[in-house]
């Protein structure tokens, strides 16, 4: 669980860092609610829409990980429905240094980059999640973590629930963790899953 909340809050702090919100104005006819409803994505679509970008890039692109970014404004309802509007979605090449970031905000690719760095170690197949695996999305699984209870949205940092899509090398599954916090917002909380059967797994 350690483990876990640490690599969370690793990659929020990073892409909050260094990450720039696009600005974007939006047409005065159009409805607030329904332009908030296009603009979410669930971890899946995500990761559908940032695919395309990253073949182009190397067609034999393979995905790493997934997580929504922290960058919406406090809010009652960020996640509620296990989708978000900003994220990361990272690519790679198995067995080489190659790594490619597509970034999304507010439901649209904004950016994207070649993180290859020669000084890296190259990433072992293992690492990888393939495409045909991830049956299971963030809704349906944030659902499950409510049953199954303990986890509550974020008020003011990590905010709302949050979701991430990685690897679990040792347990050999693609790991769907929902990220929350405890009632007191004092500790981080996740609930994991397996994306392939949507089984629950505790997160180690």
């Amino acid at each position: 669980m350690k483990k876990i909340v640490f690599v969370v809050l690793l990659l929020l702090i990073s892409v909050g860092a260094v990450e720039k919100v696009s600005a974007r104005t939006l047409q005065s006819t159009e409805d607030p609610l329904e332009v908030a409803e296009q603009q979410e994505l669930s971890i899946k679509q995500a990761i559908e829409l940032a695919n395309p970008p990253a073949l182009k890039w190397n067609k034999n692109a393979q995905l790493i990980d997934a997580i929504n970014i922290d960058l919406d404004k406090p809010g009652k309802s960020i996640g509620s429905n296990g989708k978000r509007k900003h994220w990361n979605i990272l690519f790679g090449v198995p067995e080489t240094n190659k790594a490619f970031l597509v970034t999304i905000h507010d439901g649209k690719i904004d950016d994207t980059n070649d993180l290859t760095s020669d000084g890296a170690s190259p990433y072992p197949k293992k690492e990888f999640i393939q495409m045909k695996d991830i049956i299971y999305d963030s809704p349906e699984m944030l659902q499950k973590a409510l049953k199954i209870g303990g986890i509550y949205p974020g008020k003011n940092w990590a905010k709302g629930y949050n979701f991430m899509l990685r690897k679990d090398i040792e347990r050999n599954i693609n790991l769907l963790l929902v990220i929350g916090w405890n009632s007191d917002q004092t500790k981080m909380q996740a609930a994991g899953f397996n994306a392939l059967t949507g089984e629950y797994i505790r997160p180690s």
